[in-house]
């Protein structure tokens, strides 16, 4: 404000210099000066001169030393006033850009499902970059800009209201072009960040299946999809840089109409030289900023579209809460019972599915006692590990653990108590270390190694250049698959939680890699409530109770020997699995 204000005072300033410098010579310090706002002033009494004092060459070069020292003021209000909303600006972004990613964390697997990764990766940096620099231009140039008309505007009227007047008519014709333009600049500006969208997600996808893009051959299939998306988004972006460009000549020519007529009023009024150059000047300083002004019409659409996808993401629910009062139960024995659970996952449009994914689940899961949950594929067995792990909630009955819903659980608090080993195992591009650390984040190397070794993993480590400080890849690629499993049993087993669930753990390993996994899991399971998920039936005949699961519903449960003697879809999945010549353990 002190910025956009000192115009004014700047245009005084100038007033009182040309006033002592464009008389000529003849000019003495008692001849009063006339400025806006401030009346007549006798120099010769304010300086204690004798009024026929002659201004001369010392005054004039004064008076003119005062005219870099009246710009540099205004500029270096300029920059504390750019600085200062830049600091703001920039723990402003901080701010939303953090809290939109610990939006996007909060959301449940189900957003994930229908979500574009792309997309939420351009909302988190670009959109909320996009609202951040455009926000910034909006509140400085909406601050600033009319505080700068208007303190001109009062040394203008202050001085000659008539030929303000003349020169200020003409604006309001400007206006029409300037709405029409930003009809057609909202829309260039939407597609733009709508492309912009489109060729993150194009760039994700492609790297994330860089592998399957070699294998099939496509790279000039993706760079074509590239380039149409890129092409699309400069188009529409050289249009709205068109038409918010075109903004400034509108302004710029119907500004010079208002001067023209202005001129033609100051020829006739006959305008002294230093009244006339103070006219003109201040006429030149509103020009800019009416000009940046016109423009955030249309800054301001464009912002909207960003500012709506960023707080679109702000102000999305999870579908999964933690209820009010949540528990925090901190470790539990593992106990967890399934209570009449059913559960459909949704449709596309929101609307949920006719066919339920689990159906009337029953079930007691015992402390330490390992369960393996088998069946067809759609059967219902990962849903039930998700359920388990609340990524959903049922549709009715309810989930325990430890006798307590886990609706009225923190969800940190729950998955606390958990431990996973998957088939897809995931690392991150860090070093074996921070990979395995995961599972706990305070542990020590010490701590680190331990697991390593619990998990037939620090032999391969220490074999690899850098050993536990060695860099894995973008998702473990300079590992091969057991490997990178082992990792994953390391991180569970450093986690150390009671309840371990195990979906697929070796389905994709080779035999040799299965045994040592098996022996590396079986050290993990110890003293642990294990949930096992495999179609792999060898790896689970030891498991104290195997629940045969088909069409979302439990059809039988028992030992290995059990169901082999008496159910007909076990022993189907056991005979495919196996020929008779192989030496597993059999009914008989």
């Amino acid at each position: 404000m002190a910025s956009a204000m000192f115009n004014g005072f700047m245009l005084i300033g100038f007033q009182l210099i040309f006033s002592l410098v464009l008389k000529g010579q003849t000019r003495t310090m008692g001849e009063p000066v006339k400025l806006p706002l401030i009346g007549k002033l006798d120099l010769a009494e304010i300086l204690g001169f004798a009024a026929d004092t002659p201004v001369g060459l010392l005054g004039v070069i004064i008076a003119c030393s005062f005219i870099p020292v009246l710009i540099f003021t205004r500029g270096f209000l300029g920059y504390l006033s750019s600085y200062m909303q830049a600091w703001v600006a920039s723990k402003v972004i901080y701010e939303i850009r953090n809290d939109t990613f610990r939006s996007v964390m909060r959301q449940s697997p189900a957003f994930f499902n229908n979500a574009k990764t792309g997309e939420l990766m351009q909302t988190v940096i670009h959109m909320t970059s996009a609202v951040h620099q455009n926000a910034m231009i909006l509140i400085q140039t909406l601050a600033q800009r009319p505080l700068t008309i208007i303190s001109i505007l009062i040394v203008l009227f202050a001085q000659d209201w008539v030929f303000t007047t003349v020169s200020l008519l003409v604006f309001p014709a400007c206006m029409w072009p300037i709405i029409r333009i930003g009809k057609k600049a909202k829309a260039s500006g939407a597609n733009e960040v709508g492309d912009s969208s489109n060729l993150m997600v194009v760039l994700q996808e492609s790297f994330a299946g860089i592998r399957l893009v070699k294998a099939y051959a496509r790279e000039n299939h993706e760079c074509q999809r590239f380039e149409e998306t890129n092409a699309s988004m400069v188009k529409h972006m050289l249009k709205w840089t068109k038409q918010i460009e075109l903004i400034g000549p509108i302004v710029e020519s119907v500004a010079s109409i208002g001067i023209g007529a202005g001129l033609v009023y100051a020829w006739q009024r006959g305008l002294e030289a230093e009244n006339f150059f103070l006219l003109v000047m201040a006429l030149t300083q509103i020009y800019p900023p009416v000009k940046e002004l016109s423009r955030m019409h249309m800054i301001f659409q464009r912002t909207g579209v960003a500012a709506e996808m960023v707080f679109k993401l702000l102000e999305q629910k999870p579908d999964i809460q933690d209820a009010p009062g949540a528990l925090d139960i901190g470790r539990t024995s593992g106990a967890v019972t399934f209570q009449n659970v059913s559960f459909s996952y949704l449709e596309s449009d929101g609307v949920k599915k006719e066919v339920p994914a689990v159906r009337d689940i029953d079930l007691q899961l015992d402390p330490g006692k390992f369960y393996a949950f088998v069946g067809p594929s759609g059967a219902g067995k990962s849903t039930l590990y998700s359920l388990i792990l609340r990524f959903y909630d049922p549709d009715k009955g309810g989930i325990l653990l430890d006798g307590k819903d886990v609706r009225s659980i923190t969800q940190e608090a729950l998955r606390g108590n958990i431990g996973v080993v998957s088939q897809d195992t995931f690392l991150f591009h860090a070093t074996v270390l921070e990979n395995i650390r995961y599972g706990r984040l305070d542990a020590s190397r010490e701590d680190v190694i331990a697991a390593a070794k619990k998990a037939h993993a620090h032999e391969f480590i220490e074999q690899i250049g850098g050993g536990y400080d060695a860099i894995v890849g973008e998702g473990g690629c300079k590992l091969s698959g057991g490997q990178k499993q082992r990792l994953s049993i390391a991180r569970a087993i450093l986690r150390n939680a009671p309840i371990l669930l195990l979906d697929e753990a070796t389905s994709a390993l080779d035999t040799e890699s299965e045994k040592i996994i098996q022996e590396a899991i079986h050290v993990l399971s110890e003293g642990k409530t294990v949930v096992a998920i495999a179609h792999r039936l060898s790896t689970i005949l030891e498991a104290d109770q195997i629940v045969v699961m088909d069409h979302g519903c439990i059809l039988d449960r028992g030992t290995h020997f059990e169901l082999l003697d008496r159910n007909p879809l076990y022993q189907k999945l056991y005979h495919l699995q196996f020929s008779s010549d192989e030496k597993f353990p059999s009914a008989s």
